[in-house]
């Protein structure tokens, strides 16, 4: 399921999928692997890198789902 569009990544270099864990998390995912997670606490969006959620390192906080999967993405 791809809830954001591919073609708003400019620096990714392979198709990015998002897909729904539960209510408050979402993977972030291409094609070979899972680059993060977007954990939602509150009003914030947490994004997380790594394949493995109990050892994803925090990259930022947005107020912004779709700032937030980009933060994945970059880092």
């Amino acid at each position: 399921m791809v809830l954001i569009s591919p073609s708003r990544r400019p620096h990714s270099t392979s198709p990015v999928s998002i897909a729904m864990v539960d209510d408050d998390l979402l993977s972030v995912l291409t094609p070979n692997e899972t680059l993060g997670f977007v954990h939602r606490v509150g009003p914030v969006f947490v994004a997380l890198r790594g394949s493995d959620l109990a050892h994803a390192v925090e990259v930022g906080q947005s107020l912004s789902r779709e700032r937030a999967i980009e933060l994945v993405q970059s880092a």
